[in-house]
This record gives structure tokens, C-alpha cells and sequence, in this order.
């Protein structure tokens, strides 16, 4: 491919104001559908000590939405959306299914694509008894949990790689796996389009999501070789940019177009949002060391469990580890950044209440033996001015 000379030059602060309007656009989208269409890949993780990641991710995003919301959402018929490993294992738009052919194929050909009789059964069970969770495909006699995949897991996980099963429906927070032709429609069911039409029209998605970013950037939300987006960039409708101590890097044109202001309203973002997926794309962004420490052992941990950055005025100006405790958002610990500015408690305590009223709590309480003093009272000052 030929490359383009970069025509557009924009300051660190214009690229960050891009990357902010296109992952969180301030007028926010109306539905769980049209904002999973926007960002065509939402993470899936199973860690529910607040809400699901993709609970956070949405309901950030969807103008009055729920977790109740998103779940009502994604359980409508027909299935609006796949899980597949798209990033992590992720949401996927149904109408994506063609764009992942890609990955299909070459999962048909990793060393852990079961045996014949292996997918035969499985295949079997499935047609005769219908969708179904993981641990009747496994049975008892299997083991396997969490991170440990016993063979019949892996055999499940790989046959969706591959295409031959998809899951777009759970039961009891449990996906349930099925004939990929029975849950994807037919006009979506194809393995048409060479692996380079699937990955240039995937650029292209990830670039409206990212705004603008570097090849490392996009082969990252992707999860594909950087040396490949370096060679398919030329070939999408983005647009090459200089951005001050970045490589290269390409921008969506109408955002370009736009040239947007920072978002208007704080918000926590899930640890698992598409704005922080990357992490040396967050600290040239913003400045920000992003961390996820959930999987490290708590006597590691520096900021807490799950921990949620704080986005306000255009930066990510602190952090809190937040918990669901009945009825109640506990906020568990709770630090500002350096130079934060003058609104920050404010900014805190609105984005507080915002997330209590998306994961249905009716009570916020601030558990301040994990948090610098001072800064627990003022943050705790400004709640109680809100609440």
C-alpha cells in the first residue's frame, strides 16, 4: 500500500479532545444499541463487584441508562449483539459478523481446535438439546473454573473462535452456546470477505471509536499485529495526521471535522472502557498511569480493587475503588491527581451520583480509612453537598 503524507497537524490537547468526543460523545447516544454500534466492540469480564464491565461501558454512554437497561437491552429478540474475542472476549454488533471472518479462519487452524469426534459430539448435544451453558456441555465429571479451562471448555471457546458456535444469549449471568446458524441471521452468516476487506473495514470501525491513533493504537482494540495495521492503514478512509511526540497516526475525517470541545459531564470510567483499553495510549493522552490491580494479590494493590479513572473537563483527574454494597455505592478509596483544578471534589461527587443511579444503588457512603485524610474531606464535603 502506498502511504499518505500527513495534511492535518493537531496539538496534544486537540487529539486528546478527538479521542474523548469519539469514545464518550457529549450528546450521548439514545439506546444500548446505537452506542455498541458506535464503539462496535464492548469487553466482557466476569468481575461483578460493581457491575458488569460492559454495564459500566454502556451506561456511560446511554443517556438515563441502567445496568437494568443494558441487560433489557441485550436480551431483546432477535439477539442484537455476539460475544466473540474481538479485544477480550467483547460484545460484537450481530451485523459485524461478516468483518471477524478473518479470525474465524485462523482459529479453524490453531493447534487447540478439537479433534473430530471432539466437535462432533459437542456439535450433537447442542443441535439435540439446544442452547446450553458451559457446565452441561462439560458435565460433572470435568473440572475447570475461572482461568483453569478443562478440554471441553477449550473445545466450546475455540468452536466460537471458529464460528461454529456463537453466543448471543445468558441465562443466570451464564452464556449459553449455540449453532452459530441458528442465532446469527442468515443474511449475516458468511465468511466472504478475504482476511485484508475484513481487517481495512475493521480499521475504519475502530477509527470512529478511537477518534485518532497510532498503528499500535489500532492493532491493540483489535488485537492484531501492528506490522499489519502499518500495511492496511493506506487503504481505510482515515485520514493521516502529526500529532507532537507521537509516531505516525491516522484520524477519523469527521472528526477531524468536528473538532470537539472536552466532554461536559464528569464520569467514572469502568476499568475496563474502551477510552483506557490501551495503556500507553492513556498516559500520551492523559498524562494518566491507568492500572487494573483486581488480579493482583490486595497486599500489591495501590489504589484498590476495582478501580474506576475519574473523567472530567477533558482529563482524567483521579481515581476511585468503588463497590456495590446492597443498596449502597461504597466508595472504598479515593485519590485526586496532581494539579486536579478548583472543581474537582465537585466533579467527584457529581460523577458519584451518576454512577448510583446507573447501577440502581440509592445510597452513596465514602469508607475513608483507605484514602489521604485530607482528601477524604474534601471529596466527602462535596457529597454531602450533592447528596
Amino acid at each position: 500500500m502506498t502511504s499518505r503524507a500527513p495534511a492535518t497537524e493537531l496539538s496534544r490537547d486537540e487529539a486528546r479532545h478527538i479521542a474523548i468526543a469519539a469514545a464518550l460523545p457529549a450528546d450521548v447516544f439514545p439506546t444500548v444499541t446505537a452506542a455498541l454500534a458506535h464503539l462496535h466492540i464492548v469487553q466482557l469480564d466476569g468481575i461483578s463487584t460493581l457491575a458488569r464491565a460492559h454495564q459500566l461501558t454502556l451506561t456511560a454512554r446511554v443517556s438515563g441508562a441502567t445496568t437494568a437497561t443494558v441487560d433489557e437491552s441485550l436480551s431483546r429478540t432477535p439477539a442484537t449483539a455476539f460475544d466473540y474475542p474481538a479485544h477480550a472476549l467483547s460484545l460484537v454488533p450481530i451485523a459485524d459478523w461478516p468483518l471477524w471472518a478473518f479470525r474465524r479462519r485462523a482459529s479453524r487452524k490453531r493447534p487447540q481446535y478439537p479433534a473430530p469426534q471432539v466437535r462432533k459430539a459437542l456439535l450433537d448435544q447442542i443441535t439435540r438439546e439446544g442452547p446450553l451453558p458451559i457446565h452441561r456441555l462439560r458435565g460433572d465429571a470435568e473440572s475447570g473454573a475461572g482461568w483453569d479451562w478443562g478440554p471441553t471448555k477449550t473445545a466450546v471457546e475455540v468452536l466460537l473462535w471458529a464460528g461454529e458456535l456463537a453466543s448471543t444469549r445468558r441465562a443466570g449471568g451464564k452464556r449459553l452456546f449455540d449453532l452459530a446458524e441458528r442465532c446469527i441471521p442468515a443474511e449475516h452468516l458468511t465468511d466472504q470477505k478475504s482476511d485484508d476487506a475484513c481487517l481495512i473495514q475493521l480499521l475504519d470501525h475502530a477509527g470512529q471509536a478511537l477518534g485518532v491513533a497510532t498503528a499500535d493504537d489500532f492493532a491493540d482494540y483489535l488485537r492484531i499485529p501492528t506490522p499489519v495495521t502499518v500495511r492496511l492503514l493506506p487503504a481505510t478512509r482515515l485520514a493521516p495526521v502529526r500529532v507532537p511526540g507521537w509516531e505516525p497516526a491516522w484520524a477519523d475525517p469527521d472528526a477531524l471535522a468536528r473538532m470537539p470541545q472536552p466532554r461536559r459531564d464528569p464520569v467514572f470510567l469502568g476499568p475496563f472502557d474502551n477510552l483506557i483499553w490501551h495503556r500507553p495510549r492513556v498516559q500520551r493522552l492523559f498524562g494518566f498511569t491507568q492500572v487494573l490491580e483486581a488480579y493482583k494479590p490486595a497486599a500489591r494493590r495501590q489504589h484498590g480493587y476495582y478501580v474506576c479513572p475519574l473523567l472530567a473537563d477533558g482529563r482524567l483527574i483521579g481515581r476511585a475503588d468503588l463497590a456495590r454494597r446492597g443498596e449502597t455505592l461504597t466508595i472504598l478509596q479515593a485519590g485526586l491527581e496532581p494539579s486536579p483544578g478548583p472543581d474537582a471534589a465537585h466533579h467527584f461527587a457529581h460523577a458519584c451520583r451518576a454512577l448510583a443511579a446507573a447501577t440502581g444503588r440509592s445510597h452513596i457512603a465514602f469508607d475513608t480509612d483507605a484514602t489521604d485524610p485530607a482528601t477524604a474531606d474534601v471529596l466527602k464535603s462535596a457529597l454531602d453537598d450533592v447528596l
